[in-house]
């Protein structure tokens, strides 16, 4: 396997035991090669596979790991044995510390996940959350949620949402939007009997668009 990257001489001015990757070859669309991304302290921080990279001046340090097709950019941090893989991304001036797996969704703004955290797609519908401001997450998330402002998830807790709804989670409130465009079930009444004149259905199609 032809290595994607090499680990550049150009040192973090804050932490310089942290140095820029450089692409070697076209990684992604928005990665070319020759291209710079952003620092790692050793090679296990990114992965030579896939399309995963990091980017501008966010920070893969310790034990953390970028694989899969996941993105790092910005000024976000993954520190500790945070695990960020599939496609996640991570942006903003997020930050992942301690044994978290970030699997789906975006973590941005002032993000924090924390402890051991898991973010998932669901199973059902492969939709996956996000989370932004400066919400903390140290429980498990899957699903379409919406994480906001200084919510804390805390340890142990689950949110699994199995619907194609959104749940916007407040630090005061959960609001459920009903996603609108979508194509909704409808029953449809039971045939005629032999016999019997077939009446004209007052239901709508099986399917109709709201």
């Amino acid at each position: 396997m032809t290595p994607k990257y090499e680990i550049t001489r150009i040192a973090h001015p804050k932490f310089p035991w942290m140095h820029r990757i450089r692409a070697l070859r076209d990684v992604r669309e928005d990665v070319r090669a020759g291209d710079l991304g952003g620092f790692v302290q050793s090679e296990r921080n990114l992965s030579q596979e896939g399309t995963c990279w990091i980017a501008d001046n966010a920070i893969a340090a310790e034990e953390a790991c970028v694989s899969g097709h996941s993105l790092l950019s910005d000024n976000a941090w993954a520190c500790g044995h945070a695990a960020i893989f599939d496609r996640a991304i991570v942006s903003g001036n997020a930050v992942l510390d301690g044994g978290v797996f970030v699997a789906a969704g975006r973590i941005r703004d002032h993000a924090y996940i924390g402890g051991n955290a898991e973010i998932f797609a669901s199973r059902v519908t492969g939709e996956a959350p996000v989370i932004s401001e400066s919400a903390s997450v140290y429980g498990e998330v899957r699903g379409r949620v919406e994480i906001h402002g200084r919510t804390v998830i805390l340890p142990g807790s689950k949110i699994d949402n199995p619907t194609t709804d959104i749940f916007h989670i407040y630090p005061e409130r959960i609001v459920v939007k009903k996603p609108f465009g979508k194509k909704l079930c409808v029953l449809s009444p039971p045939m005629a009997e032999k016999g019997q004149q077939k009446q004209k259905s007052r239901f709508p199609s099986r399917w109709e668009e709201r």
